[in-house]
């Protein structure tokens, strides 16, 4: 899965990496499932206009599914706290992950060349949709219970292995374009500090 050379800066605040097909169809596969799996739940507890139009839910309780409750998690261990957190924030939280997602299907569909090329915001959006993607994939592994070194020795046969893979490339992919959005911050900071 490292065809590409990652993120590399292309000019002012711009940002491009070159994937090919078959990274384009995981990456497009992937999206469309966090996409799917950030769809809102059906909220038919209130029917108050002015809530519904400033996000806020009736829902204050975690999602079952595992990997939406590690998208979407409590903000407080106090359950009280988290339940009332969680109704004001859970809908403007599920929308934002879901464009960071959608941001990057839109690029990886619009480019013909598996060429991508982003602005400084769509970066960020990237930074946000890879970070999921990678937190979904994380459920599966088990992550928090299996260490890197016991992941690594899964053998060719087990279907983890190629989930693994993916969960690592998406790793340096996302520090490429970190490594890169840094760069470019620094040279403006210095850009700065020397036009002063």
């Amino acid at each position: 899965m490292t065809a590409t050379e990652g993120f590399s800066r292309h000019g002012d605040h711009s940002y491009v990496a070159t994937f090919a097909d078959s990274e384009k169809e995981v990456l497009l596969n992937l999206c469309e499932q966090i996409i799917e799996l950030l769809a809102e739940r059906q909220d038919h507890g209130h029917e108050d206009p002015l809530a519904a139009m400033v996000g806020i839910t009736s829902h204050d309780s975690p999602p079952e599914d595992e990997v939406l409750h590690r998208l979407l998690p409590n903000a407080y261990a106090d359950q009280v706290d988290a339940s009332e957190f969680r109704r004001y924030t859970e809908s403007t939280l599920r929308q934002k992950k879901q464009a960071h997602a959608i941001s990057m299907r839109i690029h990886l569909k619009s480019s013909d060349d598996g060429t991508i090329d982003l602005d400084h915001d769509n970066a960020n959006a990237w930074l946000g949709g890879i970070n999921d993607i990678r937190l979904a994939l994380g459920v599966r592994l088990k992550v928090e219970n299996n260490s890197h070194e016991e992941l690594e020795l899964l053998s060719p046969d087990d279907p983890l292995r190629g989930v693994y893979a993916v969960y690592t490339w998406l790793g340096w992919l996302q520090e490429t374009l970190l490594s890169a959005l840094i760069d470019d911050a620094d040279e403006d900071e210095e850009s700065q500090l020397g036009s002063s």
